[in-house]
């Protein structure tokens, strides 16, 4: 994994650089570095439960059926 951290201005931005919309500043390049575990790990959380949503939904709609009037 390639992880950049760069000054700008008075703060270090951390970055993926495969994922350039994940990112973290703070005003030290420790801080920023740890800034950006925090947003991986909220972006986990994140996905993982709107994957668990996706999997109830999938279950609801392939469990329904639909009663017709014969």
């Amino acid at each position: 994994m390639d992880i950049t951290i760069r000054e700008d201005g008075n703060w270090y931005i951390a970055e993926i650089k495969s994922k350039p919309s994940i990112y973290a500043f703070w005003y030290s390049k420790e801080e920023a570095f740890s800034e950006l575990k925090n947003v991986v790990d909220m972006m986990f959380d994140y996905y993982s439960e709107e994957i668990s949503f996706q999997k109830k939904v999938k279950k609801f709609l392939t469990n329904k059926t639909f009663e017709y009037a014969i």
